[in-house]
């Protein structure tokens, strides 16, 4: 997998379009309450009765800036019960990272192991001070927050100097078992800006929101800033 930076604002936009398209505005809204400049809120493995001998890898495939999907396999209630009564039990995001799996796949196939005497790939102990690569911290993030105006509000309020950085920073601290810093209540001229930059619009897309809202570019980056985090489309 590629661990690359890529930061360019086409990359940018063209995620942002895709997940600002699927109606998630009630998702960000929930997640930041407060207005700026009058605007919205920032808002194959066992099946049943199998011996775990018939248990192979899902082969789910994550990239960087996609939600992991994988077609999931089933699991006996004795495997799932086998995971959540381990050590392992608070360990199945990270397992998923290790597996390319997700992590309701990860519970019941770490069972199965388990039953079976298989060794899982650390120990009980271990899974906070594992090393991942930064594709496997996006995914861990990715698998917690799905929506963009999810992502775009806690990279704006982490500070992030661009997505694909604080997928990977945000991630980090998950499969540390660790919680994000809580959003702030109401978002701030600064931080609109930054949710402005950070979804890949520049001056240019600056200057056509001022021109269609009759505003200066600096007013029309904070409305901007305010309307992306609330899930909306640009008229752009």
């Amino acid at each position: 997998m590629d661990e690359s930076r890529d930061t360019s604002a086409g990359k940018e936009r063209a995620e942002g379009s895709a997940f600002l398209r699927v109606g998630t505005t009630a998702a960000a809204a929930c997640l930041i309450a407060g207005s700026i400049v009058g605007l919205g809120a920032m808002g194959a493995l066992a099946t049943p009765g199998s011996a775990y001998s018939d248990v192979t890898a899902s082969g789910a495939v994550s990239t960087a800036d996609e939600q992991p999907k994988a077609a999931l396999p089933s699991y006996t209630e004795a495997d799932l019960a086998a995971f959540a009564t381990s050590a392992y039990a608070d360990d199945a995001l990270n397992l998923a990272v290790v597996w390319e799996t997700t992590p309701e796949d990860a519970r019941g196939k770490a069972g199965a192991k388990i039953l079976a005497g298989v060794a899982l790939p650390f120990g009980a102990d271990e899974a906070t001070t594992m090393s991942y690569t930064p594709d496997q911290q996006r995914t861990a993030f990715q698998y917690s927050f799905d929506t963009y105006p999810q992502l775009l509000a806690l990279a704006t309020a982490w500070g992030s100097g661009d997505m694909i950085e604080a997928k990977a920073e945000m991630g980090a601290v998950l499969l540390a078992h660790q919680s994000l810093p809580a959003l702030p209540a109401t978002v701030t001229n600064d931080q609109a800006l930054r949710a402005f930059q950070l979804a890949g619009f520049d001056d240019s897309d600056a200057v056509k929101l001022a021109g269609l809202w009759q505003t200066d570019t600096y007013s029309a980056i904070v409305r901007a800033g305010g309307e992306i985090l609330a899930g909306k489309d640009l008229p752009l």
